[in-house]
This record gives C-alpha cells, sequence and structure tokens, in this order.
C-alpha cells in the first residue's frame, strides 16, 4: 500500500512537471542588442532573426516622435521579404515597415541584414508595453 502510493505521488508530480513546461512555448530572444527600456513581446518568424533594436525619443520630420531602429536579418535559406509591426500597447499606437522597402526584386538575399527606421509621429515619451512582430510576406 505504502509502494503504491508513492508511485501515484510520482506520477501525479510528473504529470505536473509535463503540464507546466510542456504548455509553456519558447520564448524568442533577439540574438542582436537591445537597447529599449520597455517590456518586449517578441513574436518572430523562424526565417529572421533581430540584430539590433532601439527606441529614443526625437523629432522626426520637425514633430516629436518615438523612433524605432529595427535590424531584420534573413536566416533562412531563400530570399524573402519581411512585414516589421511594433505595437505600442498601453499608448494604442502602431508602426509598420517592410524590409526591404523597394528593390527588384525587393528581397533579403539569405544572410542579409538590413536596418529600418519606424517612427511613431506625435508620441513624445518611450513606451512601458511593446509587441514586435515579423512576419514574411508574398514576393510574387
Amino acid at each position: 500500500m505504502r509502494k503504491k502510493s508513492r508511485i501515484v505521488i510520482l506520477l501525479f508530480g510528473a504529470l505536473a512537471l509535463l503540464i507546466a513546461t510542456g504548455c509553456a512555448g519558447t520564448k524568442y530572444v533577439p540574438k542582436g542588442t537591445v537597447t529599449c527600456p520597455a517590456n518586449i513581446t517578441w513574436n518572430v518568424v523562424p526565417q529572421a532573426d533581430i540584430t539590433s533594436f532601439s527606441c529614443t525619443v526625437a523629432e522626426f520630420k520637425k514633430k516629436p516622435a518615438v523612433i524605432f531602429k529595427v535590424g531584420v536579418k534573413n536566416i533562412s535559406n531563400k530570399a524573402q521579404r519581411f512585414r516589421v509591426q511594433i505595437y505600442l500597447l498601453e499608448e494604442g499606437k502602431a508602426v509598420g515597415h517592410l524590409v526591404p522597402r523597394k528593390g527588384k526584386p525587393p528581397v533579403l538575399k539569405p544572410g542579409q541584414e538590413k536596418v529600418v527606421t519606424c517612427p511613431v509621429i506625435k508620441a513624445t515619451q518611450l513606451p512601458t508595453k511593446l509587441e514586435v512582430v515579423i512576419k514574411t510576406i508574398s514576393i510574387d
């Protein structure tokens, strides 16, 4: 009887551990430097990597703005085009950019990196919570 209760406790412990670790997805961690004090949630496709990310308050075209600089690298084995979207969750604002913006064809070759600037006009202070989304888009 005592041996059965130990086995049951061991099974419940193993099940709890499996549930706790199995349900938690792997979080993306940028390989480059991140110089932004916000709490950032990353949602990045496996074909891309963030090589740099920064946010500053400055003027953009003579208006106050929070300026994001995002370095995106194509780590897949084929040419890709990416869409960068940055959501300022508490401010209710968002900004986006295509990487690369133009070209013939507008793609990043494997291993190629591009840094883009994404200004949020009329934002006067750094955000506290962000969501950064990088997706691949069709190049046809």
